[in-house]
């Protein structure tokens, strides 16, 4: 089956995502020996928010070339480099992995250079602690779930605007430092 032939499903918060995320980290950790710091990022990691059930794992490295030159201790760990998904931006790597037969996590690895770790955060933290923007990017992923369920591509693309939208407003908050 084609990665764009599974479907997309948006799912209730599972309590747990935190778990499922601290187990990955401690093997990807022994995977990663030059890596300066794991975390859960997108919409599994904000408490209480509708998500596809992946657990989304950010992990920032010195050199992705590094990385890249040895993927054996990741794909012992069942991730499959996929090149093509990123392919203008020469500081992140993105690997998948299936538990079961379904996606359970997806990983980026970034060099420590790039500005996509922090803007990972930034937007976490955004949505932790304004519901009002949480709810509207889970309804902008439930209206793109049911409207290209067979599609992530879609998908993507149908909630870019209000996350782009959501983002601007997160970039805004972050550098006005109020709570």
């Amino acid at each position: 089956m084609g990665d764009d032939a599974r479907p997309v499903e948006v799912v209730p918060y599972d309590p747990s995502w935190p778990a499922r995320f601290e187990a990955e980290r401690l093997l990807l950790s022994d995977a990663l020996p030059t890596t300066l710091g794991i975390e859960h990022i997108g919409s599994t990691s904000v408490p209480g928010l509708m998500a596809k059930p992946i657990i989304d794992i950010q992990a920032v490295v010195p050199e992705v070339d590094d990385v890249l030159a040895d993927l054996a201790p990741l794909r012992r760990l069942g991730y499959v480099h996929r090149p093509l998904a990123f392919p203008a931006d020469g500081d992140h790597l993105f690997l998948v992995k299936d538990t079961a037969g379904r996606r359970s996590q997806h990983l980026h690895v970034f060099r420590v250079t790039s500005g996509a770790p922090e803007e990972n955060r930034l937007f976490r933290a955004y949505l932790t602690t304004h519901p009002g923007a949480a709810r509207r990017y889970e309804a902008a992923k439930r209206r793109a779930a049911e409207r290209h369920p067979d599609s992530r591509a879609r998908y993507a693309l149908a909630k870019e605007e209000e996350f782009l939208r959501l983002l601007t407003e997160a970039r805004l908050w972050g550098r006005s430092g109020d709570d």
